[in-house]
Formats: C-alpha cells, structure tokens, sequence
C-alpha cells in the first residue's frame, strides 16, 4: 500500500484518539456489562461488577460528614437524595495508580462532559476518619455482609482505609432532570476477595438520570382478589412493597394490605399460603431467607389487623417460581411479588 493510501486509511483512527473516544470494553470486563454510556474509563481498568434499575434512590454528599462524638453518630450534612434511572459500576484500576491520580481523571473527566463538582476530597476532607467509612454507609447505603453479589462488591470499600479513600459528587442539569455523578475511590484492604490483591486501587462510580416516578400501581379490591382466587386458585399482588434487602413493608403498601383483612374477613373459611418471591438479584439461599421473613412480614400485618393466625401460612420461594424473565430490570419486577394460595383444605402441616 502506497504511503499516502497508508495514511488516508489511519487517518481517521488518529483523529478519534485525539478527540478521545471511549476506549473497547476490557475482554476481562463481568458478562454483560459496559461503561455507563457516554463515560470513559480510566484507561486499562475492568469492571468487576455493575448493576442498573431503571428507577431507584441514591444519595450524593455536598460537604464533609463529621463524626459526633457525643452523640454516638453523624452530624446533619448536605446531601441530595436523587431518584431515577441510574447505573453503579465497579472498577479495578490498573496497579501504580492511586486514589489521587484517579480522583484528579474523574473531576477532569466530568467537567469536560459539562458536569459541576459540586464535592470532592480526600481522607479528612471528606469524612472523619476512623468511625466505619461513613461515604459508605450513610451515602452510598453499603449496610450489608456480603450475601448477595452486589454487597461483594461492595465489600472492599465498606472496609477500606478512610484517610486514603477518595470521593466526589458531581451535577450537570438537563432539560427533564439533573444527572448526577459520583466516584468513591479507595485502596484494597482486602486481599483477594473477588481476586482483588491488596493495594489496588477500586473505583464505584455512579451515574444517576433524574426522572419522576411512574405510578404503575392500581389498587385490587378484596372482590376482585376473591374473584381471581375462585377462579385461579390464587393471585399475584404487587402492591405489596418491602425496603430493599429487608423485610420491612413500606407504608404505601398498607392500601393492598386492608383489602387482603376484608377479603378475609369477609370469606372466613378462607385459609391462605402467603408466599413471597423474588428476583435473581443474589444467591437462591439469600433470597429463599429473603422472602420467608417479608411473607412473615405480611402475616404479622394481617394478625394485628384482627385474622387468626390459623388462617394464614407464610412461605418463601426465592426466585423458584419467575413468572417473567430474570434477564431485565421490567422481567425482575415482576418476579417480585407476594401471593395470595388458597389451601383449599389442604394440610400445611
């Protein structure tokens, strides 16, 4: 190939690294996952985990979270509670860079996309040191003990050295809504979990689109439950809700709640199996404990509501019985759910 032909052909490969294109997916990158879209990566990086919802609530510290000494917690801060569309993404950054050099990419790199470092610091400048990372509990809500494959993840940067983590929050506003960004960046402490060596540094960065809440639910009255449960021999509630990773029922859900205690009440030889289902989203045996307590959960809502224990059998089933695909985000909301089975003078014994 002749010299000119040579460079007409690299030319536009040329011109795409100048203009920085973001770089291909690392072969060594977890299945199906992929730079949030329009973000860069520290070049060389793997993405170790990453998760996405199309609507949930993330937090982004505006200041220092000071430590309260005599009251045994965190002082009040400012931070915004955004909702929406949002995408957490985990990555192990190439050893020889360290928590500064990678903290100094990101603000460079959101700043170039339009976005406003509305925090950023390290050690001291972000939280007081030495009282169990909060960035990390009180902001990114890592509260867990590593029992489903998020909270893996998350385990490194729950036990990381404070006065070495990194972490920033940054603001670009749109027309339909901010999006906010943000990276907490810190030194593995914890060696090989999830093959990660000690000293590495670990990036969890966050990008979150703000989009108001889509009302899905409609209320299903006691008689359509005991039209459905005549005929079908159950029914699927999904107005039925639960903290994430809890078996606590939000309050909203006390609506469907009241209709489950008339239908009752008004059918009094009715006995039920109230079974609890998940998603895939952790392990089987996780979840299995998962859904057993929220199904507990709802019995106890209804004793108190004035329905004999006799009447109501709680169980779980983690994600044995999916009535959508596992594969997307729509598929695993419907996967969780709480049904209502008649027992039909079966014995649950």
């Amino acid at each position: 190939m002749s010299l000119p032909r040579l460079l007409a052909t690299l030319r536009p490969l040329f011109a795409g690294l100048l203009l920085g294109l973001p770089l291909a997916a690392s072969a060594a990158d977890v299945a199906g996952s992929a730079d949030p879209p329009g973000f860069k990566r520290i070049t060389g990086s793997e993405i170790f985990f990453q998760s996405k919802a199309d609507f949930a609530a993330l937090s982004f510290a505006l200041q220092k979270i000071e430590w309260s000494g005599a009251e045994s917690k965190v002082k009040p801060f400012r931070r915004v509670d955004a909702e929406g569309r949002r995408i957490t993404t985990y990555y192990r950054i190439p050893a020889g860079m360290g928590v500064m050099e990678v903290l100094r990419n990101y603000e460079q790199e959101l700043r170039a996309q339009g976005f406003e470092i509305a925090f950023s610091g390290i050690g001291e400048a972000v939280e007081t040191v030495g009282y169990n990372n909060q960035i990390a509990r009180e902001v990114l809500g890592m509260t867990g003990t590593y029992g489903n494959p998020e909270e893996r993840a998350q385990w490194p940067f729950q036990n990381a050295a404070e006065a070495k983590a990194g972490y920033l929050a940054a603001r670009k506003p749109g027309a339909s809504g901010n999006t906010w960004a943000s990276a907490y960046i810190v030194e593995n402490t914890v060696d090989r979990w999830m093959n990660l060596p000690a000293g590495l540094t670990l990036v969890r960065f966050d990008v979150l689109e703000e989009k108001p809440r889509e009302q899905r639910m409609s209320l299903v009255r006691s008689e359509e439950m005991a039209r459905r449960i005549t005929a079908d021999g159950r029914i699927a509630l999904y107005g039925i809700l639960f903290d994430t990773d809890s078996a606590t029922i939000r309050p909203e859900s006390e609506a469907t709640l009241a209709e489950v205690a008339k239908l009752l009440q008004a059918t009094p030889s009715l006995k039920l199996l109230v079974v609890g289902h998940t998603d895939t989203q952790g392990s089987f045996s996780y979840n299995r404990s998962l859904s057993q307590r929220r199904a507990e959960s709802v019995v106890a809502n209804l004793r108190a509501k004035g329905i004999a224990a006799d009447r109501l059998f709680p169980v779980g089933v983690s994600f044995a019985a999916p009535v959508a695909s596992n594969a997307s985000e729509d598929g695993r909301a419907k996967n969780r759910r709480v049904e209502l089975v008649d027992v039909a003078g079966g014995r649950t014994d």
